[in-house]
């Protein structure tokens, strides 16, 4: 299995490296054969992705979040996940070329660092709760979804700058229309606030037995002011 994952390591920022590349002829271009390949061949990465997060988590006995590298890829795989479900829902692929090079650059600096055996940080009982990898996962699928969603509202600012100063270049030709945007930030903000919501409900259902005072914890309190703040604009 170790050596299935390893490859796996290596291939991940070459598949994701040829998607962005695909996105990038797609939306300079407009060429055919990057438009059928593009959206087939980030899917296939996110699935390969999920096979290696699961034979990590199997081969470890342990949520696959344990250190800093392991963070990195479930980060680099929620962002991809997260813009393959607002492009099927958008039918839009013009944006992937803005949100896959931080995939890319995320799964990059995973496999550099990645080790090849069990780190210390795996000894943890916390590591090995389930309910607490579950709690990690959502965590990291909402703010990866906030991510994506800040990506997109910096491509809204963009258009409309090219809207109002009349300069139609590349950007205004290419990237879809401001309702569009508009809908496609909506929908990634909207999922990561409810991946946050299940994050706080599972976080507090634990605390209670091993953090009694988990409500005086400034990173809870700022968590739950990012919620209530991203709840009030969706």
């Amino acid at each position: 299995m170790l050596a299935m994952i390893d490859l796996l390591m290596a291939g991940l920022p070459l598949l994701y490296g040829l998607a962005t590349v695909n996105y990038a002829i797609y939306f300079t271009r407009r060429d055919e054969f990057a438009e059928k390949t593009c959206t087939p061949v980030l899917a296939l990465s996110v699935v390969l992705h999920l096979v290696f997060i699961l034979m990590r988590t199997l081969h470890f006995e342990r949520h696959p979040m344990g250190s800093l590298p392991e963070a990195l890829t479930a980060i680099a795989f929620s962002v991809a996940l997260v813009y393959l479900y607002v492009e099927q829902i958008q039918k839009s692929k013009s944006t992937g070329v803005f949100i896959l090079p931080m995939v890319v650059v995320l799964q990059l600096a995973a496999s550099g660092l990645l080790p090849h055996n069990t780190s210390e940080a795996a000894t943890s009982a916390l590591l090995r709760n389930p309910l607490f990898g579950l709690h990690t996962v959502l965590a990291v699928l909402g703010y990866s979804a906030f991510a994506v969603g800040a990506v997109y509202g910096v491509m809204f600012f963009l258009l409309y700058r090219a809207l109002k100063s009349k300069k139609f270049g590349l950007i205004f030709e290419r990237l879809p229309s401001l309702d569009v945007l508009g809908k496609m930030v909506f929908g990634a903000t909207f999922l990561g606030w409810l991946f946050l919501s299940a994050t706080i409900c599972l976080g507090v259902l634990m605390s209670f037995d091993l953090f009694p005072f988990f409500y005086k914890d400034p990173k809870f309190i700022t968590t739950i002011a990012v919620w209530v703040v991203y709840g009030f604009m969706v």
